[in-house]
C-alpha cells in the first residue's frame, strides 16, 4: 500500500499463527489480557487501520483487498466475499458498519484505511472457519458498553465458526472460492496467482523489511498511556467508542490522547493535532474542531467528526 503503483484491485488471502491486532488508536492495557497472551505465545500486534481488538489464529482465515482510490468500492469487496460464501451454500449478511453474519451470529469483521497521498485503499477482514473461540474470552476484554447495546452477555455469544454448520469448509477450499470470485467480479480470470513467502522478492525489498520492523516496535505495539488531568469517555452508536485524555495546563490543551476503535484512523490522528494547545473549553474546542471539516468530505469520516464534536463539547466542563 505504501510503495507499490497499483492500476487495478488487488486480494491477499492469508491465515495467521496466534495472535491479537488491535486497531490503530486502541489502548492494549484495556482491550487484552497482556499477561496471559505472553504466556501462551500470543503476539500482540497494532494495525495502522482502524476498528476493534481481533484474536487471529490459523482457524481464521483473513482477505484484504487493495486498489487505486478510484477503483475502490467497500460494496464490490464485501459482494465478493458474500459471493464466495454463497458459493460454498452459506447465506450471510452484511449487518452494522463492518460485519458479516450467519443467522444473526458474526462471523466476519472488517477494518478499512486509506492513503489520500498515495491515492490507494485498503479493507481487510477476517471469517472464522474454526479458530479457537474460547481464546477470545481468555485474551480480549471488550468495552461492556459495547456488550450492553447490543444486549450480549458474553464476548464469545456473538461470533461462530463456519465449521460448526459447514463441516466441509476451510481455509483451502474457502480461499479457492474466494478467488473464483474475485475473478468473475474483476474479469481477472487469465491474471496469475502469486504465493508469497519470507523467500519472496516481496517479502526481502527493504521496505517491507523497514515497515516491518516498525510494526513490530515495543513502542508502537503498547504505546503508552500517561495520565492527564481530564478524562471523558463514551461509546457512540454506529462511530465507535472514544476514551479521551487531556493534560490541560493553565487553561490550555498542552496534550490530548484518543483511545478508540472507530473505523476511521486519520480523523482521530487529526482531532489529537488540532486540540494541542487550543484554549480549554467548549469554545475553544468546538472552533478547532469545526476547522478540520472540511478534511473530511466524505460521509463515513464526517460522521464520525462530527459525533465525536458534537459529544465533546457538550461534555466538557468550562
Amino acid at each position: 500500500m505504501q510503495n507499490a503503483t497499483l492500476t487495478g484491485p488487488l486480494m491477499y488471502l492469508w491465515r495467521p499463527a496466534p495472535v491479537v491486532t488491535i486497531g490503530r488508536h486502541q489502548n492494549p492495557w484495556k482491550e487484552c489480557v497482556l499477561s496471559q497472551m505472553e504466556s501462551d505465545g500470543v503476539a500482540l500486534v497494532r494495525r495502522r487501520s482502524g476498528g476493534g481488538a481481533v484474536f487471529q489464529d490459523p482457524g481464521c482465515s483473513v482477505f484484504t483487498f487493495m486498489a487505486p482510490s478510484e477503483q475502490f468500492s467497500i460494496d464490490t469487496n464485501f459482494d465478493i466475499v458474500l459471493g464466495a460464501l454463497r458459493r460454498l451454500g452459506v447465506e450471510v449478511e452484511r449487518q452494522g458498519r463492518n460485519d458479516l453474519t450467519h443467522k444473526e451470529k458474526k462471523m466476519s469483521g472488517s477494518a478499512f484505511k486509506h492513503a489520500p497521498d498515495r491515492k490507494v485503499s485498503l479493507h481487510h477482514g477476517t471469517v472464522l472457519v474454526q479458530t479457537d473461540m474460547t481464546a477470545l474470552q481468555r485474551y480480549l476484554t471488550p468495552d461492556k458498553r459495547k456488550l450492553q447495546a447490543k444486549g450480549i452477555a458474553s464476548v464469545g455469544a456473538r461470533v461462530m465458526n463456519l465449521r460448526e454448520a459447514f463441516p466441509d469448509i476451510d481455509h483451502h477450499v474457502l480461499c479457492k472460492a474466494l478467488v473464483e470470485e474475485f475473478q468473475q467480479v474483476t474479469g481477472a480470470q487469465e491474471v496469475p496467482i502469486e504465493e508469497v513467502t519470507e523467500a519472496s522478492d516481496f517479502a526481502q525489498s527493504e521496505a517491507f523489511l523497514a515497515h516491518r520492523a516498525e510494526v513490530q516496535d515495543k513502542e508502537w505495539r503498547l504505546g503508552r498511556t500517561p495520565e492527564f488531568s481530564h478524562q471523558l469517555e463514551t461509546r457512540i452508536d454506529g462511530v465507535g467508542v472514544f476514551d479521551v485524555r487531556l493534560q490541560v495546563v493553565n487553561g490550555k490543551v498542552e496534550e490530548c490522547i484518543i483511545f478508540s476503535d472507530a473505523l476511521y484512523p486519520d480523523v482521530i490522528d487529526q482531532v489529537m493535532k488540532v486540540l494541542a494547545g487550543v484554549d480549554y473549553g467548549r469554545h475553544g474546542i468546538k472552533a478547532a474542531l469545526e476547522s478540520l471539516q472540511p478534511s473530511f468530505p466524505q460521509e463515513g469520516p464526517r460522521v464520525c467528526l462530527d459525533s465525536f464534536k458534537d459529544w465533546v463539547v457538550a461534555n466538557l466542563e468550562d
